[in-house]
């Protein structure tokens, strides 16, 4: 089945442009103006939900809040593209939920590359599957690089792009710090707007999640300096590094 990507948007040329490129692209789309309307499609086959901020942040702040609520909807991929003009607003996006933002104008084939590595259909089938799914193991904590999948004992969740490339470095090397403008040139693509505080953000939102599926604190803050990661077997040992 085609990869299907929910568009919200209150404006028919913006939704009709967007259409247009990811059908040209082999994606589906639909329009979710509000909430009600992506709750009604099969959440299996929506890989990414993509938001128009127009000029009502609230608004869609308000829609971000309510996808990351519901239990169905809340590890979808939330992109919001941002007008100039609201570029101040990422800060309070970022803090409803979303996991990528794009301020307008941006290039089509930056949201494409984005939904191509979160695309299940986008791997090389012919490809073995060793090396379709490398997995890399922190002890008893194991995660899928090509879902992002993060699994520990019963436990899983699945991390958003910028949370999976925020974790693995800090994770490659447990006890090295990392600064905040270390983070930033690891996790986003060059010339993208991000400040320290952005960083904050996203390593708050890491850490509850890592902290439900592990039951412990994984990452520290190094005052004045950045962030580390602490990976302790129950021995209280540096557990061993393993990719495979």
């Amino acid at each position: 089945m085609t990869d299907l990507v929910m568009i919200h948007s209150r404006d028919p040329d913006f939704y009709m442009l967007m259409s247009h490129i990811l059908a040209a692209a082999g994606y589906r789309t639909s329009l979710a103006e509000d909430f009600s309307v992506l709750s009604k499609f099969e959440i299996a086959a929506v890989i990414a939900v993509l938001a128009d901020t127009g000029d009502n942040i609230d608004e869609v702040i308000a829609f971000c809040d309510t996808l990351k609520a519901n239990q169905s909807t809340a590890r979808l991929p939330l992109l919001a593209l941002i007008r100039a003009r609201h570029e101040q607003s990422y800060l309070r996006l970022l803090k409803a939920g979303i996991d990528e933002g794009f301020v307008r104008p941006v290039s089509p084939e930056r949201i494409l590359s984005y939904l191509r590595g979160i695309s299940p259909s986008s791997s090389n089938s012919s490809l073995s599957p060793t090396l379709l799914r490398p997995v890399l193991r922190f002890g008893d904590m194991e995660i899928d690089e090509q879902t992002r999948l993060v699994r520990c004992n019963a436990s899983s969740a699945q991390l958003s792009p910028i949370e999976f490339r925020l974790l693995k470095p800090l994770l490659q090397i447990p006890g090295r710090v990392l600064s905040r403008d270390d983070l930033i040139n690891l996790a986003w693509p060059a010339k993208h707007h991000v400040n320290a505080r952005t960083v904050d953000v996203h390593i708050a939102k890491l850490r509850r999640v890592l902290e439900k599926i592990i039951g412990r604190p994984v990452i520290r803050t190094i005052r004045s300096n950045g962030y580390v990661a602490d990976l302790i077997d129950d021995d209280r040992k540096p557990v061993d590094f393993d990719y495979s």
